[in-house]
């Protein structure tokens, strides 16, 4: 047949067209078909009417008419083009790029066909091929907004966010409301951790698109990550008003009030997410942490179960640091950590640490942390911050949160040679400044517990980068070298269940500050709010380290011990209601437990310890920090040795302070022990003056001799790396 050349058919064309671009397909697809009535094999008309089949949702029937069309009129370059669109939609990427290629062939300046063909590759994989295609495109079209997008995805893909950005950014100056570049903006900036650039970016986008709930979703994680975290809750709220069913911003919703304390409403929006997606990553595992936190142990067993299979199915079901608090087994615990790594630091293609040897007149040592602060990380470790040896060693320290004006945070900042708050900055940046100064040893004091960045670690910036002090499991990260432990909480033969190399320390991996003072006022019982007469069991641990079967034996002394109470931390209203519960169901009396009220100064908190006859310290997390502050009080603690690193270290502690007799074998020896130990109040007072006795000379209080100890270690790392080999487990000997 003959083209249309009918002014009235070319008339209905025209208008077809302009309803066709301006997005009013029905409209279109009337016109085209009134052209079909009266030519049948019009081959414009069946080209975009197979155009219009395509966009609605059937790009078999596209197909059919595009075809139609090309027998009609064989050699139609923008045909080809859109028969391959048709069989990209059909998932067939090889077919439709051999149609993008045909249309290539009839007509190498079609910059559709080049944008189009760039997409095929893109979906076989071939991106750097996608890459020069697109960019051949924009050479014919500088300023088509598709293609600039398109170019910057395929930039991101290819690991070049900055040349991705500049694509973006050069769509939005075309067009500022163009939806694609802007999400494609502020999802970049995002995951290079610009993060101040990136809410900028993603609030211009919700100025354009308020009731995009995944955008909304967006603004919380990046305020989440800001410690704006208010500001985080009320984003996630506004995108779960707008979209009930979006289980992530559900999820990030529970994760982010229980970072705020706000563990009843947690639970409440984990719940939620589990009835969307029962399957949806570390819901589960967050969902059963929470409980622990409220001491809500109704379904306590069912869930260890089920966290049990689900890990060993490698599921991403549960932290690694939540794990810690519910099993005892380190092979468990080393296989969450792996999937926890690979699913959310896994490391980066690219290292930025090649092999290089530095060569300095010190040992370059960086510390990284966001608790160089009012910490029980920092309580530990600043004396030996203090007393490193200048003359050998630079020390410096990565804050991941701003500096803290406290006694103790102006302790460190005093103590290094070089403090950086890298709070604000993106990953990628702080990895690049570890690998620009050149650092010889890289010190994680987080792992996986609140605030950390292992994506840092995960870049590899130095030569060797060490899992230290503030998580007490392996990372399961192979970009981590060593994990610094002693004997007794990685027994020999127990390394297997740890990716890094064990370094252990002499007598105990725990360091402590000798210069930690105790206020020379002690409470008063009355003050303390304790009964006037009475034995004192305390237990200041975190409430989600008490299990419902070690609260079984607490409850079974306070029984037998008549007059005797149980002195914990402080705890929220929902905590404190379940222990005085689950205390009144095992026959106790709820006022038997006491909770002791926050104090501000460390010192004060130690100056009322000495108000306890005995610390019990809790299975499978047993306390660190905790119990190494009641011995230096001068109470002994009574702890029950385990499996993992986590349950080991009350008996490293006990062990550094000659106090072996007080490490229980299992839960019947630890309440026969503290059942001796309370009927005797001359084994109690005997406990008491060894620990005193012992306290100016036992290993666990020598800072000194601990800062040596590490310093060896790290000598040791250091002259491994120099000469080539890898990494392997050692002991440091004593020095004295």
């Amino acid at each position: 047949m003959q083209p249309v050349a009918a002014t009235a058919a070319a008339d209905r064309y025209q208008r077809a067209l302009i309803a066709h671009r301006s997005g009013k397909l029905q409209q279109a697809r009337v016109l085209y078909r009134e052209i079909l009535q009266a030519h049948p094999d019009d081959p414009d008309a069946l080209h975009q009417l197979g155009v219009i089949a395509v966009q609605s949702g059937d790009p078999v029937g596209g197909m059919e008419l595009i075809e139609q069309s090309l027998r009609a009129k064989p050699g139609q370059a923008e045909a080809y083009s859109s028969l391959g669109n048709a069989l990209r939609e059909l998932k067939k990427p090889d077919e439709a790029l051999a149609c993008y290629e045909r249309a290539l062939e009839l007509d190498p300046q079609h910059a559709s066909a080049l944008n189009n063909r760039g997409s095929a590759l893109l979906d076989l994989g071939r991106l750097q091929e996608a890459l020069e295609s697109y960019e051949r495109a924009l050479q014919l079209r500088p300023n088509h907004i598709g293609t600039l997008v398109n170019h910057g995805n395929t930039q991101l893909r290819l690991g070049q966010p900055a040349e991705a950005l500049r694509s973006y950014e050069q769509a939005i100056r075309l067009r500022p409301d163009f939806e694609p570049a802007l999400r494609g903006h502020s999802r970049t900036l995002f995951g290079m951790g610009r993060l101040l650039e990136a809410l900028t970016s993603v609030d211009r986008y919700l100025l354009f698109y308020p009731n995009d709930a995944e955008a909304h979703n967006r603004r919380g994680l990046l305020l989440s990550d800001l410690l704006r975290v208010p500001e985080a809750i009320q984003s996630f709220e506004r995108a779960i008003q707008l979209n009930p069913g979006l289980v992530a911003a559900h999820f990030h919703r529970a994760v982010t009030l229980s970072v705020q304390g706000w563990n009843a409403e947690a639970i409440d929006s984990y719940d939620r997410v589990l009835r969307l997606d029962p399957e949806c990553p570390w819901a589960f595992g967050g969902r059963a942490h929470l409980k622990m936190m409220q001491c809500d142990w109704g379904e306590w067993q069912q869930q260890l179960e089920q966290l049990e299979i689900q890990i060993a199915q490698d599921k991403p079901v549960i932290s690694p640091l939540a794990l810690c608090s519910l099993s005892d087994s380190a092979s468990l615990q080393h296989q969450c950590a792996r999937k926890f790594t690979e699913t959310c630091f896994p490391p980066v293609p690219a290292p930025l640490w090649t092999g290089e040897r530095y060569t300095h007149e010190r040992i370059r040592v960086a510390y990284i942390s966001a608790d160089f602060r009012t910490h029980p990380v920092s309580y530990l470790l600043t004396g030996v911050l203090e007393r490193h040896d200048r003359r050998r060693f630079e020390i410096t320290a990565l804050s991941l949160r701003p500096p803290e004006e406290s006694v103790t945070g102006k302790r460190i900042r005093e103590a290094v040679d070089r403090f950086v708050d890298v709070s604000l900055q993106p990953d990628t940046d702080v990895a690049e400044s570890i690998r620009q100064l050149r650092i010889d040893i890289l010190v994680d004091l987080q792992g996986y517990t609140l605030w950390n960045r292992a994506a840092i670690l995960a870049h590899r910036a130095a030569p060797l980068q060490v899992n230290y002090l503030g998580f007490p499991s392996t990372m399961g990260a192979g970009y981590m070298d060593y994990i610094v432990a002693d004997e007794e909480v990685i027994p020999v033969g127990a390394e297997g269940a740890y990716t890094e190399q064990v370094v252990r320390l002499p007598r105990c991996y725990l360091p402590f500050d000798d210069r930690q003072p105790i206020s020379e006022r002690v409470p008063t019982r009355a003050q303390a709010g304790l009964p006037a007469h009475g034995l004192v069991f305390c237990a200041f641990n975190n409430h989600y380290k008490i299990t419902p079967v070690v609260f079984d034996v607490w409850m079974s002394l306070l029984r037998s011990i008549p007059g005797s109470v149980l002195w914990l931390r402080s705890a929220g209203t929902a905590p404190t209601a379940n222990l005085r519960r689950e205390a009144g169901a095992r026959g106790v009396a709820s006022e038997r437990l006491v909770f002791a009220d926050q104090v501000a100064l460390l010192a004060d908190h130690l100056a009322r310890l000495r108000l306890a006859d005995l610390f019990l310290d809790t299975l499978p997390y047993n306390a660190h920090a905790t119990a190494a502050h009641a011995l230096w009080a001068g109470v002994p603690v009574l702890s029950c040795r385990g499996s993992a690193f986590a349950s080991r270290v009350g008996a490293s502690l006990l062990r550094a302070t000659g106090l072996d007799d007080l490490i229980a074998e299992d839960l019947a020896q630890y309440e026969a022990l503290a059942m001796r130990l309370a009927a005797s109040p001359q084994a109690l007072a005997a406990a008491r003056t060894r620990l005193a006795r012992n306290r100016s000379s036992c290993p666990l209080f020598d800072t000194q001799r601990y800062t040596e100890a590490l310093e060896s270690a790290y000598v040791s790392m250091w002259e491994g790396t120099q000469a080539g080999a890898a990494p392997r487990s050692f002991a440091v000997a004593p020095s004295r």
